[in-house]
C-alpha cells in the first residue's frame, strides 16, 4: 500500500491559522470601537464613587471627584450600587417583585457619589435602578438622564422622582 502525499502541509496549515488571527484581531478592534461605550473595559466597582466610607464625613471632605468616561460607566456604576442597596435593604426579593431607586436615594445612602455629565461637569446626572427577581435571579437595569447630552433607552421620568 502506498499513501498518498496529496493533501495539506504544516506550512499550509501555519499558514491559515495566521490568516484566522489576524481576521479575528482586527474583528475585536472594530467591536472595541463600535460598541466601546456599552463593552467598557473599565472596572467600575473599583472606582471610589462605588465604594461607601464607613465615617460619611468623610467623603464630603474629599475633594477629589471622579468623572466618568462614558455613559456606559455611569449605568455600570448605578447597577453596582442598586445590588449593594439591594443587599443591605432587600436581601430577599418575593419572585416576580420589582424594585427602584433613585440615584439621590443611592447617594443618600453613601452608595455611590454625585454623577456628573461626560460632557459638560456642570451639569448633574439623574436617574435610577430597577431590579427584579424572576424566578431567584435577580437583574438589575439602570436609567439615566444628564441634561440634554444623553438619556438612558427606556428611561422613564416616572421612577426618578422617589
Amino acid at each position: 500500500m502506498k499513501l498518498n502525499n496529496r493533501g495539506w502541509g504544516l506550512q499550509a496549515m501555519l499558514a491559515g491559522v495566521l490568516v484566522l488571527m489576524i481576521a479575528l484581531v482586527i474583528i475585536a478592534v472594530l467591536v472595541q470601537k463600535t460598541f466601546g461605550d456599552i463593552m467598557d473595559p473599565i472596572n467600575v466597582e473599583n472606582h471610589p464613587n462605588n465604594n461607601p466610607t464607613e465615617d460619611t464625613d468623610k467623603e464630603e471632605d474629599n475633594d477629589e471627584q471622579y468623572y466618568y468616561k462614558t455613559y456606559g460607566e455611569i449605568e455600570n456604576a448605578v447597577v453596582i450600587a442598586a445590588k449593594k442597596y439591594q443587599k443591605k435593604y432587600y436581601n430577599n426579593i418575593l419572585d416576580g417583585e420589582k424594585i427602584s431607586v433613585t440615584i439621590k436615594n443611592l447617594q443618600e445612602e453613601k452608595f455611590i457619589s454625585e454623577i456628573k455629565d461626560i460632557k459638560n461637569k456642570n451639569i448633574s446626572c439623574s436617574g435610577y435602578a430597577i431590579f427584579i427577581n424572576d424566578n431567584d435571579k435577580i437583574t438589575y437595569n439602570a436609567y439615566i438622564k444628564c441634561g440634554d447630552n444623553y438619556e438612558t433607552i427606556g428611561y422613564q421620568e416616572f421612577y426618578d422622582m422617589y
